[in-house]
Parts: C-alpha cells; structure tokens; sequence
C-alpha cells in the first residue's frame, strides 16, 4: 500500500470531533447516516452549491468518476486501512472505532452502491 501523493487536511474524517461527540454520533443511526451521506460537502461547487458526495458519485452522471469508481473501488481492502488506523499511535481507541465505522460505511453505502449501479446498468 502506499500514500496518495495528494494533500488532504483530513476534514472529511472529522479531526476537531471530541470523545463525547464520537460516542453521541456512534450511539445513533442518523447521526452516522448524516455523517455518511451529507457531510462533509465538497470543496467543489456545482450549480452554485458545495457538491454532495454521495449524490455526484451515486448520479453517475460524471463519467470519468464513473470510470474512476470502476478502477478504484475493488481495488479497497478495508483490512489494510483498519491495520493503519490501528498504527496510529495518536488517536485513541475510540477515535479508531469511529474512523473505521465511518469509512466502512461510505465504501458501503457510496462506493459499493454506485460500483453496484454501474454494473447493473452495464456502464
């Protein structure tokens, strides 16, 4: 495995989160299902508007992402990402738990299901 050569500040993961939120969000399906499917947004704007993840994924309007999304998504192995996050000797138990949670889900729930779309609609 190796890093990708781009910069990111990570805010998609949530860094500022406190314990006591973690514990909140994770108790409660909508507020993971918020964090999953509506936040963050974009940095890009599309009509105006911070894009939506799941929305310009799953719309499969874009077809270099559709292209991008055939290439990358079987290429995930969540184990080896969860072995990462377990290396990182600053976060706590908790913040592990939660980084894997949320990550397992949105390959779930964003990546798989518009991998699954694109083949059911031979694209």
């Amino acid at each position: 495995m190796k890093i990708a050569p781009i910069f990111d500040c990570g805010s998609s993961l949530f860094p500022q989160i406190d314990d006591e939120l973690i514990k909140k969000v994770m108790s409660s399906k909508t507020e993971m299902d918020a964090r999953v499917f509506d936040m963050p947004t974009s940095a890009v704007l599309l009509k105006g508007k911070r894009a939506n993840y799941f929305k310009i994924i799953t719309s499969l309007e874009y077809s270099d992402c559709n292209e991008a999304i055939k290439r990358i998504v079987p290429k995930i192995n969540l184990k080896q990402i969860n072995s990462l996050i377990d290396e990182v000797e600053q976060a706590s138990d908790l913040q592990k738990l939660f980084l894997k949670k949320i990550l397992k889900l949105r390959k779930e729930n964003i990546l798989d299901y518009a991998l699954m779309k694109l083949t059911r609609n031979n694209l």
